[in-house]
């Protein structure tokens, strides 16, 4: 009797080492299991690494891609990324309860996501993006409180982004991009208060944007591009934005003006409204926006000048404005901010003279495009400062006075358009000039009634890149040289309209022959 008294303490830790024991090989059984039945839904595993690694001959915890918590030896993460996985997800993940990390982005699954993945409530990112599932995006996902991080960026979602969304407390990223989502945005989402970025970019989303109820210090992106959005963007929508980096809203059907509000906003880096409705003028306070880089609003309604103080922004990197209804002259200041690539102010009604000087401040200028509007006066030679230009187009104009012939010391040089002026170059010098750009791809002066002069046999020296070749409808006489045939990558070739003499090369380039329908056929001596 004594001897079972004394032994009692011992059977009762015994009895608990046991139950914790069986308690705790139960839940990893638990977790293989779950794997296990993932891998026989995975058809397909170009890479062979759950076939080989995944076996029941090696603890769960040191399978590839698999993470265990060290307190509990429970499957924490799991982390199949760029695998090239072809299957379908199975209702046993739902078994994984302590898992935190579930990765499968950059593979092909495909069917619908189990509602036991609900059960996942410790799960705080998941990432599915870039895969192939479908159905709807399921109203459970807000269930996961925990959740940081919901990526489910193309893929072949369909219906509508679920309100209950709104309802993850401490969402952090949202990401829904390249899908087939419909109907409209829920006005819970915009009332996270931790949500750092909403990128839903590329779908069908339609009605209007939902207004911002609170302040959101956290929100630094959003990205609502390519979608059917209307309406007008809530006029205090930025008053609760103070951080906000990234606002893209470009291809959608949004009208009216751009908020005051938005000029509020002070660390904005990227402003992208291009191709939409909208109208009205470009007040003086976008100056205030000194951090921005990127600015979109081409393809809208915008009119009125240009307000100089684009020049406080020091920082841009793209301009972009064409096909609006902007008048005036550019402000000589926008070519004082030596940071921008691209200027493209394409298919407007700017008028006047451009500055003497706009090619001095220019060093990192790759894209210049001031076509279709209404400039005036020469042709400025500056522009052969900015040396790493590549692209120039300066056509549909009424410039004047000559061709400058330093443009070859553009020596990056692809693309020139001048086109549709009333420049002039004697003896075509420039064509020598453009000789020293080696990548030149395309040439276009035609409908320069004053470039006047025989072509020169240097035309032949042009670069051995050079596909496009137009010089229509200028004064141009004498014979075709036939070292214009050292062309050997040209494939389109347009001078006609001019007073060529003698015959026709008959091997231009990619051109075997001169086909009768093309604009280069003239009388032959």
């Amino acid at each position: 009797m004594g001897n079972t008294f004394l032994n009692l303490p011992l059977l009762i830790i015994f009895h608990f080492s046991l139950s914790t024991f069986s308690m705790k090989l139960t839940t990893i059984l638990t977790d293989q299991s779950a794997l296990l039945a993932l891998k026989d839904h995975v058809i397909h595993d170009a890479e062979n690494i759950l076939a080989t690694n995944w076996t029941v001959s090696t603890p769960v915890c040191n399978w590839f891609g698999v993470g265990c918590g060290s307190k509990h030896q429970r499957v924490t993460a799991l982390d199949l990324t760029g695998l090239g996985l072809v299957g379908t997800l199975p209702p046993h993940i739902g078994n994984l309860s302590f898992l935190s990390f579930l990765y499968l982005t950059n593979n092909s699954f495909h069917g619908g996501l189990p509602v036991q993945l609900s059960n996942l409530q410790r799960l705080k990112y998941l990432s599915f993006g870039n895969n192939s599932f479908s159905g709807e995006i399921p109203s459970w996902l807000g269930s996961l409180t925990e959740l940081r991080s919901l990526l489910l960026y193309r893929n072949n979602f369909k219906g509508v982004i679920p309100f209950s969304l709104g309802y993850l407390p401490k969402l952090e990223m949202l990401s829904l991009y390249e899908n087939q989502i419909s109907g409209s945005i829920p006005s819970s989402i915009l009332n996270i208060s931790s949500l750092q970025g909403i990128y839903l970019r590329n779908n069908f989303l339609s009605g209007s944007i939902p207004s911002v109820p609170r302040d959101l210090l956290s929100l630094e992106v959003i990205d609502f591009t390519f979608n059917n959005l209307t309406g007008y963007i809530p006029e205090d929508m930025f008053d609760h934005l103070p951080n906000l980096k990234e606002l893209a809203l470009s291809y959608n059907l949004l009208s009216s003006r751009i908020p005051a509000s938005l000029f509020k906003c002070k660390e904005l880096q990227i402003l992208s409204l291009s191709f939409n409705q909208l109208e009205g003028c470009l007040p003086v306070e976008i100056g205030n926006l000194s951090m921005l880089q990127i600015f979109y609003i081409g393809r809208n309604h915008f009119e009125g000048e240009i307000p100089k103080e684009i020049g406080n922004i020091t920082l841009l990197n793209v301009f972009h404005c064409e096909h609006n209804n902007f008048t005036g002259s550019i402000p000589p200041q926008v070519f004082n901010i030596s940071a921008l690539t691209i200027i493209s102010l394409t298919s407007n009604f700017l008028s006047g003279q451009l500055p003497s000087d706009m090619g001095f401040w220019l060093p990192n200028l790759q894209g210049l495009y001031l076509d279709i509007n209404q400039f005036v006066g020469p042709f400025p030679m500056s522009i052969s400062n900015a040396s790493k230009l590549i692209l120039l187009d300066m056509s549909s104009n009424y410039f004047s006075g000559p061709v400058p012939v330093t443009l070859g010391n553009l020596r990056n040089l692809k693309f020139l358009n001048m086109e549709l002026n009333n420049l002039t170059s004697l003896g075509m010098d420039f064509l020598s000039s453009l000789t020293n750009c080696k990548d030149l791809e395309i040439l276009t002066f035609d409908n320069n009634p004053l470039i006047s002069g025989e072509l020169p046999s240097v035309v032949g020296n042009l670069s051995s890149s050079l596909q496009m070749f137009y010089g229509s409808a200028c004064d141009i006489w004498g014979s075709i040289p036939s070292e214009i045939s050292n062309l050997s990558r040209l494939i389109n070739i347009q001078i006609g309209g001019n007073k060529f003499t003698g015959r026709i090369p008959t091997t231009i380039g990619g051109l075997k022959e001169l086909q009768s329908d093309t604009t280069v056929v003239m009388p032959s001596k």
